[in-house]
C-alpha cells in the first residue's frame, strides 16, 4: 500500500516557528515531525510514500529520498493531494503533515474507505465528525463547541477521490477543502470512520508544539547526545532531552529539550521549554514554556514570563485575532537567530 503526506502549507499560525522552517521539520525531541510519521508508515509495512511540498519545499527535498510533489496553489488540502494524483493509481492511506499520533493506525488500512477520529474536550477548532454505527454521517467544520469527535487528518481512500476533488468548490475561507470532497464521496461511497486510542496532537498552534514535545519527553525520559559537555553542579530534572555538542553549565533544566550545539549558562533554568540547535541561553536566564527557536542568542538576565496576574487563561495573538491558550503558564515563542 502507498501512502501520501501533506506538508505543503506555510502554516501561518505556527510563526514565528514556521518563518525559516516547514511545520513538517520542525523538531520533536529533536527530530523532524516529519521523521515520526514515515517511521509510524513503516511500522504498518507501508514503504512506498510521497510527500506533497510547496512552502520551504527544499528543506524536505534534501533530507528525504522519498517521491515528491509540488502543490503549485497551496491552497487547501484537497488541492494539495490533487497534486499527488500520478502517484495514486490504487488505495493509500493519506496523512496531514501537522499532524502527530503515537498509535496504531491498523484498523484504518483493513477497512478500506475510512477516516479517523479522536475525541476531544472541545471541537470549536476542528472539524467535528458526526457518525452512526461506524459510518460517517457528517462533517462539521469548526461550527460547534463542547465535546465530540474530530476528524484525525488519516485516512484511507481509494483513487475515486481525485474525481470528487476535481468537483469541489473553493470554501468561504478561499480553500479547496478535502472535507467537501470526502462529504461528497460519501454520498457515493460509504466511508468509515476509525477512532483512535493512541497520543493525538494536530500541531495547529506553538502551544501544541510544545505539547507534542512534552509528551515525547515522558516517553523518552532521558537522553544526551554525543560530545555534551554537562558540568558538575547542573540539574538535570527528569524528563530532558540534550542534544550533541552541547555546554550544560550550573543551571536547572527540568522536563526540557535542548538541541544540538547549544549552551545553557550558569544560574539560568530552563522548565518545560523547547530550545532548537545553535541557540544560547547564557547566565542568569529563566525560560518556562517557551519556544526559542535556532540559532537565537539571548541576553544575559533575560527573564520570561509565563503567568498571568489574574491567573487566567494566557491569550495570544494569532493572524491579528486573540486566542485563548487554555494554557494557565504559558511563555514566549522567539523565532529565529534572535
Amino acid at each position: 500500500m502507498k501512502a501520501v503526506i501533506l506538508a505543503a502549507g506555510k502554516g501561518e499560525r505556527l510563526r514565528p516557528l514556521t518563518d525559516c522552517k516547514p511545520k513538517a521539520l520542525l523538531p520533536v525531541c529533536n527530530r523532524p515531525l516529519l521523521d515520526y510519521q514515515i517511521e509510524m508508515l513503516r511500522k504498518h509495512g507501508i514503504d512506498e510514500i510521497a510527500v506533497v511540498v510547496g512552502y520551504l519545499e527544499k528543506e524536505i527535498r534534501r533530507r528525504y529520498d522519498l517521491r515528491f510533489f509540488r502543490d503549485e496553489r497551496i491552497s487547501g488540502t484537497a488541492s494539495a493531494l490533487y497534486a499527488a494524483r500520478n502517484f495514486i493509481d490504487d488505495e493509500f492511506i493519506l496523512l496531514y503533515g501537522d499532524v502527530f499520533y503515537d498509535g496504531s493506525i491498523e484498523e484504518v488500512i483493513e477497512r478500506g474507505n475510512s477516516m479517523a477520529a479522536v475525541s476531544a474536550e472541545d471541537v470549536s477548532r476542528f472539524g467535528e465528525v458526526i457518525f452512526r454505527d461506524g459510518r460517517l454521517a457528517e462533517i462539521r467544520e469548526k461550527s460547534g463547541s463542547g465535546r465530540g469527535f474530530i476528524n484525525a487528518g488519516i485516512y484511507h481512500l481509494d483513487p475515486s477521490i481525485l474525481d470528487f476533488i476535481e468537483r469541489t468548490d473553493e470554501s468561504s475561507r478561499g480553500e479547496f477543502e478535502l472535507t467537501d470532497s470526502i462529504k461528497m464521496m460519501n454520498s457515493v461511497k460509504p466511508i468509515s470512520v476509525v477512532l483512535l486510542e493512541g497520543y493525538w496532537n494536530d500541531i495547529g498552534y506553538p502551544w501544541d508544539y510544545i505539547d507534542v514535545n512534552m509528551y515525547m519527553l515522558d516517553k523518552i525520559g532521558f537522553s544526551v547526545g554525543e560530545n555534551t559537555e554537562i558540568w558538575s553542579n547542573a540539574t538535570i530534572r527528569k524528563p530532558a532531552v540534550i542534544g550533541s555538542d552541547c555546554e550544560i553549565k550550573n543551571c536547572v533544566i527540568e522536563k526540557s529539550v535542548i538541541g544540538n550545539n547549544c549552551v545553557v549558562g550558569e544560574f539560568s533554568v530552563v522548565k518545560r521549554s523547547v530550545v532548537m540547535n545553535n541557540s544560547n541561553v547564557p547566565h542568569l536566564n529563566y525560560v518556562a514554556d517557551s519556544v526559542i527557536a535556532e540559532g537565537c542568542n539571548l541576553g544575559a538576565g533575560t527573564k520570561i514570563a509565563n503567568l498571568r496576574f489574574d491567573d487566567a487563561n494566557v491569550r495570544v495573538t494569532i493572524k491579528g485575532k486573540r486566542v485563548d491558550s487554555g494554557k494557565r503558564k504559558l511563555g514566549a515563542f522567539i523565532g529565529y537567530n534572535v
